[in-house]
């Protein structure tokens, strides 16, 4: 949770344009230090304001290093994996428009259509981090990760814990 998570928790923050979550439920399993209750394993759930969520799965144990968001939309679907090498954004035209209703299998109809792979070019995400952190020392601007969204993220992991302890009891994240 506290080595695999943050930058998720971070990412969807800023995707959502939340400062604050509302609450988590976590769950979790200690494989490889039990005595020491380190969840190698967690999945969490992260509810935000107007019903936005966000599920997370970080493990040390999974065979596949996987580092990927997928975002459902109303209208679009987007994918982004970091562990790709080319194709790392794909968006879907995917989605469910409502007809009239006439019977229950009526009443949702599953839209599919284009795959749009957009070019993204390739950096060193620690340059790009350290070349902002000099731009805003230099130039007195905020920088997009202040403490405040720092903060924000931790609140969350402290919740996603609280959670784990209570055995994925729902636990609000406290506000500031």
């Amino acid at each position: 949770l506290w080595s695999l998570a943050p930058h998720d928790v971070s990412v969807a923050l800023y995707l959502l344009g939340e400062e604050q979550a509302l609450d988590v439920s976590a769950r979790g399993s200690c494989y490889l230090q039990p005595q020491r209750g380190v969840e190698d394993v967690v999945f969490a759930t992260v509810n935000f304001p107007g019903g936005r969520m966000l599920h997370l799965h970080v493990s040390w144990l999974d065979p596949h290093k996987i580092r990927r968001i997928t975002v459902v939309g109303s209208k679009k679907m987007a994918v982004f994996d970091d562990g790709a090498s080319t194709e790392k954004l794909c968006i879907y035209d995917k989605g469910v428009e409502t007809v009239d209703y006439e019977s229950y299998g009526d009443l949702l109809t599953l839209r599919y259509g284009d795959i749009h792979i957009p070019h993204v070019p390739m950096s060193e995400p620690l340059r790009i981090e350290c070349e902002h952190f000099t731009e805003c020392v230099a130039q007195g601007k905020q920088p997009l990760t202040d403490g405040r969204s720092g903060m924000a993220v931790v609140q969350v992991l402290e919740a996603a814990q609280r959670s784990l302890e209570r055995g994925g009891a729902p636990v609000p994240v406290e506000r500031a």
